[in-house]
């Protein structure tokens, strides 16, 4: 706004209309917002994205639960197939510890039984050989 002050600043000459053209007229400034008009353009868009978020948090709280179900659904399967795993290793194991203590029986007793066979053996062979030496 021009004041005495600016006057004297421009060789005391009023302001002209051209100078005035330059500054915002009522009609320019009624084509701005006014506070309350950004104020209330403000709360609804704050509104908006309120709601946005909210549906944002719905739909992710909705797939977390979905995906939830899927975990325990994988982790059923799993423990099934490992439980299926379990059972065959511990068959296939108890058949070859119950067939390793088989050979671990026979390992013991058969020096044993060949050195049975072998005193009866030699007790045959001393007989033979006493029963061919009789003349007769």
């Amino acid at each position: 706004m021009h004041n005495r002050d600016d006057m004297k600043k421009h060789d005391d000459r009023p302001a002209t209309k051209g100078d005035l053209d330059r500054f915002a007229t009522k009609a320019d400034l009624d084509r701005f917002a006014t506070k309350i008009e950004l104020k209330e353009e403000i709360a609804g868009l704050r509104t908006e994205l309120n709601l946005e978020i909210a549906e944002t948090r719905r739909t992710l709280a909705i797939e977390i639960v979905k995906t939830n179900a899927r975990i325990d659904s994988v982790k059923d399967q799993l423990m099934e197939e490992l439980s299926q795993i379990k059972s065959h290793v511990s068959g296939v194991l108890d058949r070859a510890v119950s067939r390793m203590e088989t050979l671990w029986r026979e390992s013991v007793t058969l020096p044993k039984e060949i050195d049975r066979h072998a005193a009866i053996l030699g007790d045959h062979a001393v007989r033979i050989k006493a029963l061919e030496a009789r003349p007769g």
